[in-house]
């Protein structure tokens, strides 16, 4: 089981970086921008095909891929030269890898929810169908009202408002609920409970309706929930930011195939949407404004955009390499974290 969680691994990130690099490539292409070498992998190749203007490889190393462009790293002015783009293409060039990445987990999150809909023949929705007279939201809500909002967080979907609400824990909060086309805002306190092992717990005291599945209901699901993958990326960011998760807790290759075995024991529909969530991860990452990633790189563009002057192409490299060394060093040290978890 081992052997084949770690065959699939590698061929859901061969995937996920295929994904990318294609995105940069079609853009580049589009934008009249050479692309010398489309590669998916590192390292020595193992498979070559030279075409019309490209070459295409498949390499030793299943992780990581790159286009190599023309001009990406270096000031030339030849004819389809990155460098000699206008802003504007080089930013959508630069972004369409994450966006790919986006939209691989936004189809994967679409055959889910659409395999979990026709399944169940039910779908769960944010209108109330029953409420607990013992609630504190008993006083105000109804069966049928819709729920808007928990404290300033909007609520579209039942993930968005079990997360808001499981953020807020046993605290006051509130509650905006939409019902006969009028929006009021009122407080909530969840109810404390006992369990069956003596353990306290919280629970919000109403229930929420099920509908019956359509093709809309199915893609606002769908692309809500691809949403919610994308606010537990920055709520992530923000503890690490805050103090409240530590690098030590970040997970590498070895932590996401360690993962990746635990949730494929669960069943395959929760793999699928382990890797919807992972690719929806990796894109939001390479879109923040670090050296080495994508973001970064649109990151100098912008700055090239307000200040009318580029940046030498060479004091880039240097930053972007700085970045990637400590990148790498991240790395490092974030998988021996992963070993040690494993023994």
């Amino acid at each position: 089981m081992q052997i084949l969680t770690i065959v699939g691994a590698i061929l859901m990130f061969s995937v996920i970086i295929f994904v990318h690099e294609l995105g940069h490539f079609l853009t580049a292409r589009l934008f009249g921008v050479t692309v010398h070498e489309f590669a998916v992998g590192m390292g020595p190749a193992i498979f070559k095909k030279q075409g019309k203007n490209t070459l295409y490889s498949i390499r030793a190393i299943p992780m990581g891929g790159y286009c190599k462009m023309e001009g990406e790293d270096d000031d030339s002015e030849a004819e389809g030269s990155f460098r000699t783009k206008k802003p504007l293409p080089r930013i959508i060039i630069l972004a369409s890898g994450a966006l790919m990445n986006l939209l691989l987990g936004f189809v994967l999150v679409l055959g889910l929810v659409t395999t979990t809909a026709v399944s169940e023949g039910q779908m769960a929705s944010v209108i109330v169908e029953s409420v607990d007279p013992q609630s504190s939201a008993a006083s105000f809500l109804q069966p049928g009202d819709r729920i808007v909002k928990v404290g300033d967080t909007r609520v579209h979907i039942r993930r968005d408002l079990s997360f808001a609400l499981s953020q807020n824990g046993s605290q006051e909060t509130t509650l905006t609920i939409k019902r006969d086309g009028k929006t009021f805002t009122q407080a909530f306190t969840p109810m404390e409970t006992t369990y069956s092992d003596g353990s306290k717990g919280y629970v919000v005291g109403f229930q929420i309706k099920v509908l019956p599945p359509s093709v809309g209901r199915i893609l606002h699901e769908a692309f809500f929930q691809t949403i919610w993958m994308g606010k537990l990326v920055f709520v992530s960011l923000g503890m690490l930011l805050g103090g409240q998760a530590g690098i030590s807790d970040l997970s590498g290759p070895v932590g996401v195939v360690g993962a990746m075995t635990t949730v494929a024991q669960t069943g395959w529909l929760e793999l699928l949407f382990f890797i919807a969530f992972l690719a929806v991860n990796i894109g939001l990452m390479n879109l923040l404004p670090l050296p080495a990633l994508d973001g970064g790189r649109i990151f100098f563009v912008l700055v090239e955009l307000i200040f009318r002057k580029p940046i030498p192409a060479e004091k880039e490299g240097w930053v972007h390499f700085a970045g990637l060394m400590l990148l790498i060093l991240l790395m490092v040290y974030v998988t021996y974290q992963d070993i040690l978890r494993l023994f």
